[in-house]
């Protein structure tokens, strides 16, 4: 089971749940914010954009210990979309070049490794383009600094439910699972709300006794759910790169091969979803 990492080092602990978890984490977003200037591994781009989930879920789940929560929302919002296309690229390679290599070499004629590689090189490209464009405008910069301000004064937790808190939150999972009909849009938003349950979870893990139980749940319905979402993007990339290839005059059987895995991939963690409840 996962357990709530340390406050920053060098940082003692408040003693308030809440702060510190809010603390780690926009110190982390913010400082990889800053490491993207000089790179953009996946590491990196991963870790900050999961700490700004985390940070913007804290919000929402804890709404009554913050104050203008929707401005600040909006703000990290658009900076993990920006890293959010840098993301999916990463997703992308992982899962569809391991696939590709493990092909015997006549299902993959012609330049099609080359094609792929190129496809998901300029995707990336464009991707962190993106990052740099959206690094100038007031939204990023207005998230900065919000994040240093949490970093230095982070706030508390405010009285509340905790048991019930988490209750609300696997219910809003439950229900839109069992009330998406498969779609995965609908999983998408599950997934999105799976997130803030164990992000909720692993912040009340050490004062709440139900919580460990909870982040243990959620993260098994986290990681199908996330399945199902990585299916879904690899589609949508190898349908942009078999048009690509009927115009380039590439070879697209190897395409469709990948297609046709992603889809098996989608098919098997959307009935997989489907049960979690």
């Amino acid at each position: 089971m996962s357990t709530p990492s340390p406050t920053p080092a060098g940082t003692p602990s408040t003693g308030d749940p809440l702060a510190d978890h809010l603390r780690q984490h926009a110190d982390r977003a913010r400082s990889g914010l800053a490491a993207l200037e000089q790179e953009a591994e996946v590491e990196v781009v991963h870790d900050t954009r999961t700490s700004l989930r985390r940070v913007r879920a804290t919000m929402r789940t804890f709404a009554g210990s913050f104050a203008a929560a929707e401005t600040v929302d909006e703000d990290l919002r658009f900076v993990a979309v920006a890293l959010g296309a840098v993301r999916d690229a990463d997703v992308l390679a992982e899962a569809l070049l391991p696939d590709l290599e493990a092909m015997p070499e006549e299902l993959v004629p012609g330049p099609a490794r080359g094609d792929l590689h190129d496809a998901l090189a300029a995707r990336r490209r464009d991707a962190l383009e993106s990052v740099g464009r959206a690094r100038r405008a007031p939204p990023w910069n207005r998230a900065v600094a919000q994040l240093t301000a949490w970093r230095d004064a982070p706030p508390v937790l405010a009285p509340q439910d905790h048991a019930r808190t988490l209750m609300k939150a696997r219910r809003r999972v439950r229900r839109r699972i069992q009330n998406s009909g498969g779609d995965p849009f609908s999983l998408h938003s599950a997934r999105k709300a799976s997130k803030r349950w164990r992000y909720a979870a692993e912040l009340l893990v050490e004062v709440e006794p139900v919580a460990g139980m909870h982040l243990e749940r959620a993260m098994e319905v986290q990681r199908v759910l996330g399945q199902v979402q990585d299916a879904v993007i690899a589609l949508e990339f190898l349908r942009e790169h078999a048009d690509l290839g009927a115009r380039s005059g590439h070879n697209a059987f190897s395409t469709g091969l990948l297609f046709a895995r992603a889809q098996q991939r989608l098919e098997s963690s959307t009935q997989q979803a489907l049960g979690l409840f």
